[in-house]
């Protein structure tokens, strides 16, 4: 499955139980695994643990396993609606309960995530020092200052006044040095992001563990927040546009919805790919 490019292996353990290692995930994700075509994070769905209705263990590209993953809770609720008829589902993750609604058009889903409020204290984005204000970091001399917060895992947003693709070049040439910054102990998401049009902003994301990403959930969501919480948006909805969105189209964008204090809602397309099967394992 994947949103918007940000793609996903899913697996429905429910049943059989599976249980991965980090050799494992590697395998699966790899983009030279012809079987599964590769993917920048693997899902696992297992029975829930707790008050939600399943359980999903997400694990980047590179085996790491976090707590949260916008588009792929949003890819989550479409396969619960379409192959379990449960339009409304609560996804447990280790960043928390995700309740989701998902609307069916056809073969198109469009599922919606009440995802957890922001969190803008050092201590818990976290950083591994503490700054005079967790919205206005200086990480780089050649960057302006970037915006810290954690909406389950931690990002850092970066506005650029500068000419279109920019957002690109810059995910692709500073992402990997601030992801691995000694300011982040988990390490971190690095999103670069431009003003467009009203409350349009359009975004390019290095995310940990997996690198440039066609849309990133989670980055979403921070860069609104980001953009409203500095009074550069109105709100309190914002529409995001992604790097799969590469023709400036009002279909392909991730809309977020942030009431301070009050809610935080992700929407936004999901796709179906293809079934497969696959060795957990390599062949020797």
């Amino acid at each position: 499955m994947n949103g918007l490019g940000n793609d996903f292996v899913i697996i429905d353990a429910r049943a059989s139980g599976v249980a991965l290692n980090t050799s494992h995930v590697r395998h699966l994700a790899a983009r030279d695994n012809q079987l599964t075509q590769g993917c920048d994070q693997l899902l696992i769905i297992q029975p829930a643990r707790g008050t939600g209705d399943v359980f999903m263990q997400i694990f980047n590209q590179d085996g790491s396993e976090v707590a949260a993953c916008g588009n792929g809770t949003r890819a989550v609720a479409a396969y619960m609606a379409q192959k379990h008829g449960q339009a409304e589902v609560a996804i447990e993750t280790l960043g928390g309960v995700l309740q989701a609604h998902t609307q069916a058009d056809g073969d198109n889903y469009h599922p919606q995530v009440r995802m957890p409020l922001p969190q803008f204290n050092w201590r818990d984005i976290p950083l591994s020092q503490a700054p005079e204000t967790t919205a206005s970091v200086a990480m780089h001399q050649q960057l302006p200052n970037g915006f810290m917060v954690n909406v389950g895992n931690p990002h850092a947003v970066f506005f650029l006044d500068t000419t279109p693709g920019a957002t690109a070049a810059m995910a692709a040439q500073y992402g990997p040095e601030l992801e691995t910054d000694g300011l982040f102990p988990e390490r971190a998401n690095i999103n670069f992001a431009m003003l467009v049009g009203d409350n349009i902003l359009r975004l390019d994301t290095w995310e940990r563990g997996v690198g440039l990403t066609a849309a990133c959930g989670t980055g979403a969501c921070a860069t609104a927040i980001a953009a409203i919480e500095s009074a550069l948006v109105d709100g309190p909805r914002v529409t995001i546009r992604p790097p799969a969105n590469d023709d400036d189209n009002d279909n392909d964008v991730i809309h977020i919805t942030y009431r301070p204090g009050k809610e935080l809602i992700m929407a936004g397309p999901v796709r179906f790919d293809f079934d497969a099967q696959a060795p957990i394992e390599p062949s020797q």
